[in-house]
Protein backbone atom coordinates (compact mmCIF):
# COMPACT_ATOMS: atom_id res chain seq x y z
CA UNK A 1 0.00 0.00 0.00
CA UNK A 2 2.81 2.46 0.88
CA UNK A 3 5.56 3.11 -1.66
CA UNK A 4 7.92 5.84 -2.79
CA UNK A 5 6.28 8.50 -4.97
CA UNK A 6 7.67 10.27 -8.03
CA UNK A 7 6.79 13.31 -10.11
CA UNK A 8 4.69 11.07 -12.35
CA UNK A 9 2.23 10.97 -9.44
CA UNK A 10 1.89 14.77 -9.35
CA UNK A 11 -1.45 14.93 -11.13
CA UNK A 12 -3.09 12.44 -8.75
CA UNK A 13 -1.47 14.10 -5.73
CA UNK A 14 -2.78 17.47 -6.88
CA UNK A 15 -6.32 16.08 -7.13
CA UNK A 16 -6.09 14.60 -3.63
CA UNK A 17 -4.75 17.83 -2.13
CA UNK A 18 -7.36 19.98 -3.86
CA UNK A 19 -10.15 17.70 -2.66
CA UNK A 20 -8.81 17.82 0.91
CA UNK A 21 -7.92 21.48 1.38
CA UNK A 22 -10.15 24.34 0.34
CA UNK A 23 -7.51 26.88 1.34
CA UNK A 24 -4.69 25.77 -0.98
CA UNK A 25 -3.84 25.95 -4.67
CA UNK A 26 -1.96 22.66 -5.14
CA UNK A 27 -1.79 22.65 -8.93
CA UNK A 28 -0.34 19.62 -10.67
CA UNK A 29 2.33 21.87 -12.19
CA UNK A 30 3.23 23.16 -8.74
CA UNK A 31 3.43 19.71 -7.14
CA UNK A 32 5.51 18.41 -10.06
CA UNK A 33 7.86 21.41 -9.91
CA UNK A 34 8.48 21.00 -6.20
CA UNK A 35 9.45 17.39 -6.72
CA UNK A 36 11.61 17.87 -9.80
CA UNK A 37 13.37 21.02 -8.60
CA UNK A 38 14.46 19.51 -5.27
CA UNK A 39 18.23 19.24 -4.88
CA UNK A 40 19.96 16.28 -3.21
CA UNK A 41 20.84 18.59 -0.32
CA UNK A 42 17.11 19.18 0.30
CA UNK A 43 16.92 15.52 1.39
CA UNK A 44 13.31 15.28 0.23
CA UNK A 45 11.25 12.13 0.41
CA UNK A 46 7.80 11.49 -1.06
CA UNK A 47 5.47 8.56 -0.40
CA UNK A 48 2.06 7.48 -1.63
CA UNK A 49 -0.64 5.17 -0.34
CA UNK A 50 -2.72 3.31 -2.89
CA UNK A 51 -5.69 1.02 -2.69
CA UNK A 52 -6.78 -0.88 -5.79
CA UNK A 53 -4.82 1.57 -7.91
CA UNK A 54 -6.41 4.65 -6.32
CA UNK A 55 -4.24 7.23 -4.57
CA UNK A 56 -5.61 7.56 -1.04
CA UNK A 57 -2.64 9.06 0.79
CA UNK A 58 0.32 11.35 0.20
CA UNK A 59 3.29 12.29 2.39
CA UNK A 60 6.53 14.23 2.13
CA UNK A 61 9.41 15.27 4.37
CA UNK A 62 12.72 17.04 4.02
CA UNK A 63 15.01 19.74 5.31
CA UNK A 64 13.83 23.32 5.75
CA UNK A 65 16.23 24.97 3.32
CA UNK A 66 15.22 28.42 4.59
CA UNK A 67 16.52 27.66 8.08
CA UNK A 68 20.13 28.40 9.14
CA UNK A 69 20.81 24.80 10.26
CA UNK A 70 20.60 21.41 8.58
CA UNK A 71 18.64 19.89 11.46
CA UNK A 72 15.34 21.75 10.81
CA UNK A 73 12.77 19.91 8.76
CA UNK A 74 9.16 19.84 7.66
CA UNK A 75 6.66 17.13 6.83
CA UNK A 76 3.11 16.64 5.65
CA UNK A 77 0.68 13.74 5.53
CA UNK A 78 -2.66 13.78 3.70
CA UNK A 79 -5.24 10.98 3.63
CA UNK A 80 -8.38 10.99 1.49
CA UNK A 81 -11.51 11.63 3.56
CA UNK A 82 -13.02 8.23 2.76
CA UNK A 83 -9.85 6.36 3.77
CA UNK A 84 -9.26 7.83 7.22
CA UNK A 85 -9.19 5.91 10.51
CA UNK A 86 -7.89 2.88 8.70
CA UNK A 87 -4.20 3.15 9.51
CA UNK A 88 -3.15 4.88 6.29
CA UNK A 89 -1.85 7.99 8.04
CA UNK A 90 -0.01 5.90 10.62
CA UNK A 91 1.66 3.86 7.88
CA UNK A 92 2.74 7.01 6.05
CA UNK A 93 4.09 8.43 9.32
CA UNK A 94 6.33 5.40 9.69
CA UNK A 95 7.99 6.27 6.37
CA UNK A 96 8.22 9.96 7.28
CA UNK A 97 9.63 9.27 10.74
CA UNK A 98 12.27 6.88 9.42
CA UNK A 99 13.29 9.44 6.80
CA UNK A 100 13.68 12.37 9.19
CA UNK A 101 15.70 10.15 11.51
CA UNK A 102 17.97 9.19 8.61
CA UNK A 103 18.59 12.79 7.53
CA UNK A 104 19.20 14.08 11.07
CA UNK A 105 16.17 16.31 11.62
CA UNK A 106 15.93 17.51 15.20
CA UNK A 107 13.15 20.09 14.85
CA UNK A 108 10.22 19.08 12.65
CA UNK A 109 7.39 21.45 11.66
CA UNK A 110 4.03 20.21 10.42
CA UNK A 111 0.61 21.74 9.88
CA UNK A 112 -2.92 20.49 10.45
CA UNK A 113 -6.52 21.53 10.13
CA UNK A 114 -8.24 22.53 13.37
CA UNK A 115 -10.70 19.62 13.59
CA UNK A 116 -10.33 17.05 16.37
CA UNK A 117 -9.12 14.18 14.16
CA UNK A 118 -6.47 16.31 12.44
CA UNK A 119 -5.20 17.66 15.76
CA UNK A 120 -5.14 14.26 17.42
CA UNK A 121 -2.66 12.87 14.90
CA UNK A 122 0.30 15.18 15.74
CA UNK A 123 -0.54 15.32 19.44
CA UNK A 124 -0.32 11.56 19.85
CA UNK A 125 3.09 11.62 18.14
CA UNK A 126 4.64 14.15 20.49
CA UNK A 127 4.17 17.37 18.54
CA UNK A 128 3.52 20.61 20.41
CA UNK A 129 1.04 23.17 19.09
CA UNK A 130 2.97 26.39 18.48
CA UNK A 131 0.86 28.63 16.24
CA UNK A 132 -2.66 29.06 14.88
CA UNK A 133 -3.64 30.37 11.47
CA UNK A 134 -6.91 31.39 9.89
CA UNK A 135 -7.54 30.90 6.18
CA UNK A 136 -9.65 33.58 4.53
CA UNK A 137 -11.05 34.08 1.05
CA UNK A 138 -12.25 37.02 -1.03
CA UNK A 139 -13.79 37.48 -4.45
CA UNK A 140 -11.37 39.95 -6.08
CA UNK A 141 -14.14 41.21 -8.36
CA UNK A 142 -15.41 43.13 -5.32
CA UNK A 143 -12.17 45.12 -5.10
CA UNK A 144 -11.44 48.25 -7.13
CA UNK A 145 -7.99 49.45 -8.10
CA UNK A 146 -6.63 52.35 -6.04
CA UNK A 147 -7.67 55.61 -7.65
CA UNK A 148 -4.27 57.20 -7.04
CA UNK A 149 -0.85 56.51 -5.57
CA UNK A 150 0.89 58.58 -2.89
CA UNK A 151 3.67 60.91 -4.10
CA UNK A 152 6.87 59.03 -4.88
CA UNK A 153 5.13 55.62 -4.82
CA UNK A 154 5.18 53.30 -7.82
CA UNK A 155 3.83 49.79 -8.39
CA UNK A 156 5.51 47.38 -10.79
CA UNK A 157 4.72 43.76 -11.67
CA UNK A 158 7.29 41.07 -10.96
CA UNK A 159 7.78 40.77 -14.71
CA UNK A 160 9.68 44.06 -14.59
CA UNK A 161 12.40 42.36 -12.53
CA UNK A 162 12.92 39.11 -14.44
CA UNK A 163 16.39 40.19 -15.60
CA UNK A 164 17.53 40.92 -12.05
CA UNK A 165 15.24 39.71 -9.24
CA UNK A 166 17.89 39.99 -6.52
CA UNK A 167 16.63 43.39 -5.26
CA UNK A 168 13.21 41.80 -4.79
CA UNK A 169 14.83 38.97 -2.84
CA UNK A 170 16.70 41.41 -0.60
CA UNK A 171 13.50 43.22 0.31
CA UNK A 172 11.54 39.99 0.77
CA UNK A 173 14.23 38.48 2.99
CA UNK A 174 14.13 41.51 5.29
CA UNK A 175 10.36 41.40 5.62
CA UNK A 176 9.96 37.63 6.17
CA UNK A 177 12.39 37.67 9.11
CA UNK A 178 9.59 39.33 11.08
CA UNK A 179 6.86 36.93 9.96
CA UNK A 180 5.23 35.22 12.95
CA UNK A 181 4.74 31.47 13.10
CA UNK A 182 6.64 28.23 13.58
CA UNK A 183 8.85 28.49 10.49
CA UNK A 184 12.45 29.73 10.57
CA UNK A 185 13.34 31.79 7.49
CA UNK A 186 16.61 33.26 8.73
CA UNK A 187 18.84 31.06 6.56
CA UNK A 188 17.25 31.76 3.19
CA UNK A 189 19.69 32.39 0.33
CA UNK A 190 19.10 34.03 -3.01
CA UNK A 191 19.47 30.70 -4.83
CA UNK A 192 16.95 28.96 -2.56
CA UNK A 193 14.50 31.86 -2.81
CA UNK A 194 14.76 31.77 -6.60
CA UNK A 195 14.02 28.07 -6.72
CA UNK A 196 11.19 27.96 -4.20
CA UNK A 197 9.45 31.28 -4.84
CA UNK A 198 10.49 33.26 -7.88
CA UNK A 199 10.72 30.37 -10.35
CA UNK A 200 7.70 28.44 -9.06
CA UNK A 201 5.28 27.96 -11.99
CA UNK A 202 2.29 29.16 -9.96
CA UNK A 203 3.98 32.45 -9.03
CA UNK A 204 2.25 34.92 -11.33
CA UNK A 205 4.74 37.42 -12.74
CA UNK A 206 1.95 39.74 -13.93
CA UNK A 207 -0.06 39.81 -10.70
CA UNK A 208 2.75 39.71 -8.16
CA UNK A 209 3.73 43.30 -7.41
CA UNK A 210 6.63 45.33 -6.07
CA UNK A 211 6.12 48.74 -4.47
CA UNK A 212 8.83 51.36 -4.81
CA UNK A 213 9.17 54.54 -2.79
CA UNK A 214 11.35 57.20 -4.40
CA UNK A 215 12.86 54.49 -6.57
CA UNK A 216 13.69 52.08 -3.71
CA UNK A 217 11.94 48.73 -3.31
CA UNK A 218 9.85 48.99 -0.16
CA UNK A 219 7.90 45.74 -0.35
CA UNK A 220 6.31 43.05 -2.47
CA UNK A 221 3.26 40.82 -2.68
CA UNK A 222 3.26 37.35 -4.27
CA UNK A 223 0.16 35.93 -5.91
CA UNK A 224 0.10 32.25 -6.84
CA UNK A 225 -2.55 31.53 -9.47
CA UNK A 226 -4.40 28.73 -11.18
CA UNK A 227 -5.97 30.73 -13.97
CA UNK A 228 -7.69 27.69 -15.44
CA UNK A 229 -9.71 27.23 -12.23
CA UNK A 230 -10.01 30.95 -11.49
CA UNK A 231 -8.27 30.46 -8.14
CA UNK A 232 -5.37 32.22 -6.47
CA UNK A 233 -3.40 32.14 -3.25
CA UNK A 234 -1.61 35.03 -1.60
CA UNK A 235 1.99 33.84 -1.39
CA UNK A 236 3.17 36.50 1.04
CA UNK A 237 2.99 40.27 1.40
CA UNK A 238 5.85 42.08 3.09
CA UNK A 239 7.08 45.61 3.64
CA UNK A 240 10.60 46.52 4.72
CA UNK A 241 10.87 47.87 8.25
CA UNK A 242 11.71 51.44 7.29
CA UNK A 243 8.57 51.73 5.15
CA UNK A 244 5.95 50.24 7.44
CA UNK A 245 2.97 52.20 8.69
CA UNK A 246 2.36 53.96 5.36
CA UNK A 247 -0.38 51.72 3.99
CA UNK A 248 1.89 50.11 1.39
CA UNK A 249 0.85 46.54 2.22
CA UNK A 250 -2.80 47.43 1.68
CA UNK A 251 -1.96 49.28 -1.52
CA UNK A 252 -0.05 46.34 -3.01
CA UNK A 253 -2.59 43.73 -2.06
CA UNK A 254 -5.54 45.80 -3.28
CA UNK A 255 -3.85 46.44 -6.62
CA UNK A 256 -2.85 42.81 -7.06
CA UNK A 257 -6.36 41.57 -6.29
CA UNK A 258 -8.01 44.03 -8.66
CA UNK A 259 -5.63 42.94 -11.43
CA UNK A 260 -6.39 39.29 -10.66
CA UNK A 261 -10.10 39.88 -11.19
CA UNK A 262 -9.36 41.37 -14.60
CA UNK A 263 -7.78 38.08 -15.79
CA UNK A 264 -10.60 35.87 -14.53
CA UNK A 265 -9.64 35.05 -10.94
CA UNK A 266 -12.80 34.77 -8.84
CA UNK A 267 -11.44 33.50 -5.50
CA UNK A 268 -8.26 34.40 -3.62
CA UNK A 269 -7.25 32.71 -0.38
CA UNK A 270 -4.82 33.98 2.21
CA UNK A 271 -3.55 32.73 5.58
CA UNK A 272 -3.11 34.81 8.72
CA UNK A 273 -1.17 33.92 11.84
CA UNK A 274 -3.45 34.90 14.71
CA UNK A 275 -0.75 37.23 16.11
CA UNK A 276 -0.16 39.16 12.86
CA UNK A 277 -2.34 42.17 13.67
CA UNK A 278 -1.20 44.43 10.77
CA UNK A 279 -2.04 41.80 8.12
CA UNK A 280 -5.30 40.91 9.84
CA UNK A 281 -6.31 44.58 9.58
CA UNK A 282 -5.38 44.71 5.88
CA UNK A 283 -7.38 41.61 5.06
CA UNK A 284 -10.41 42.90 6.97
CA UNK A 285 -10.24 46.13 4.96
CA UNK A 286 -10.18 44.14 1.73
CA UNK A 287 -13.18 42.02 2.67
CA UNK A 288 -11.56 38.61 3.25
CA UNK A 289 -13.83 36.23 5.18
CA UNK A 290 -12.70 33.24 7.29
CA UNK A 291 -13.14 29.81 5.72
CA UNK A 292 -11.10 27.52 7.99
CA UNK A 293 -8.54 27.36 10.77
CA UNK A 294 -5.31 25.45 11.13
CA UNK A 295 -2.38 24.89 13.43
CA UNK A 296 1.39 24.66 13.26
CA UNK A 297 3.09 21.93 15.26
CA UNK A 298 6.71 21.35 16.26
CA UNK A 299 8.33 18.05 17.20
CA UNK A 300 11.67 18.31 18.99
CA UNK A 301 13.65 15.09 18.60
Amino acid sequence: MISAASSTDAHRASALLQATFEDGLNTAAGVRYRMRSALPTDRMGYWKAERDGELIGWAYAGLNTFAPTDTAGFAGIVVASGARRGGVGAALWESVSAHIDAIGVRRLVAHSEADDDSMRFPRTRGFALTATQTSLAVDPRTIARPTSLPPGVELRPFRSFVDDPEPVYNADRESILDEPGAEDFSGVTFETWLRHHWEHPDSDRDLGLVVLVDGEIAGMTFLMTDRERGRALNGGTGVRRAYRGRGLGLLMKQSSLAAAAEVGIVRVVTQNDETNAPMIAINERLGYKPISSGHSWVLER
